[in-house]
């Protein structure tokens, strides 16, 4: 496994990472258990949760396989506070009393006094993000987290926490955790660029877009009824959003390059990820044992640069105003 600094904090994480959001979902406790245990023998070190990930259970069988397994010291460990955990008004959002409230049931179901890295898990429009950061920064100072992640941010409101942490002297953006793929480029334009030039690390979640880039789904064939989006689990990830021409036109060029470096089509969408230096970490899910020890070799494939090129070409995505005028009149060093 390949480590990173993530950022400027000078914590290493494993260029591929697990996300928990399917334990307690699609993955029950035992089977999460042998995931853990696999991801860990293969060197993982990073375990992506959130509070509002299936009503809390997934925090809460991560926090069980690391009491039975006595590792804590061993891994980073995430998790995320925005989205609704309740029925109450103010069971959601970024405010003072929710953070609060949310960061203590998470540190309970996890069975951890720390959370290493704590992450806003999208923007908060009815609430004063200074009121936010500050309220982090006193987790951050009364050592229940140590270090701040934002997730699903527009690029303005990353350079406004980023700038507005310096001016309240408060705990620095560490990581951006965003949607990026083959499927899904746009971060390009503006997030990852400034990320790499504020020194803030970066976790891709989706990488391989609900699974449509693992080569399960071809083109004018049903979808297989156990894979996501032929169980229809997350509208994000049905055929009416992931589906089109272009993403035909990746699959059949991701087929391509698979064949010809004898790896799976998802090894090489990884591989396409992690070798061009895009992203910090690739954040994968699994349902099975075989899904997640496919993932985890694709840190060994190496890509030629015109396997590379070709996947850039099939995948990029034309660029919108004022991002194209920027590309065609600013002059380059």
């Amino acid at each position: 496994m390949e480590y990173r600094y993530l950022g400027r904090t000078g914590v290493q994480i494993s260029a591929i990472t697990l996300g928990a959001q399917t334990f307690g979902w699609s993955v029950g406790p035992e089977q999460a258990f042998a995931l853990l245990d696999q991801y860990l023998e293969q060197g993982g070190n990073y375990i992506d949760a959130a509070d509002s990930y299936n009503k809390g259970e997934s925090e809460r069988i991560v926090g069980s396989w690391m009491r039975a397994r006595g590792i804590r010291s061993r891994l980073l460990l995430g998790t995320k506070v925005f989205f609704a955990t309740g029925d109450s008004p103010n069971d959601a959002g970024l405010s003072r009393k929710h953070i609060q409230q949310s960061i203590e049931e998470s540190l309970r179901r996890l069975g951890t006094d720390v959370i290493d890295l704590y992450q806003l898990h999208c923007f908060d429009r009815m609430t004063p993000l200074d009121e936010t950061l500050r309220t982090v920064d006193d987790l951050v100072r009364a050592g229940k987290v140590r270090y701040l992640g934002l997730s699903n941010f527009a690029p303005s409101h990353l350079e406004k926490a980023i700038l507005l942490s310096r001016e309240l002297a408060a705990a620095p953006v560490a990581a951006l955790q965003l949607e990026y793929s083959l499927l899904v480029r746009s971060p390009e334009w503006e997030l990852l660029p400034q990320c790499r030039e504020e020194g803030v690390g970066t976790l891709a979640w989706s990488p391989l877009a609900g699974g449509w880039l693992s080569g399960k789904y071809r083109k004018g064939e049903p979808l297989p009824p156990d894979s996501r989006a032929g169980k229809g689990d997350r509208w994000d990830d049905g055929a009416e959003q992931r589906g089109g021409e272009r993403t035909w036109a990746i699959l059949e060029v991701l087929r391509r390059v698979a064949e010809e470096v004898e790896r799976t089509p998802a090894q090489v969408a990884l591989a396409w990820m992690l070798q061009g230096g895009r992203i910090t970490t690739a954040l994968v899910g699994a349902r099975t044992r075989e899904q997640l020890a496919d993932n985890l070799l694709a840190g060994a494939v190496r890509l030629s640069e015109p396997q590379l090129a070709a996947l850039d070409r099939a995948s990029r995505l034309e660029l919108p105003y004022p991002y194209a005028f920027i590309e065609r009149y600013t002059r380059k060093g």
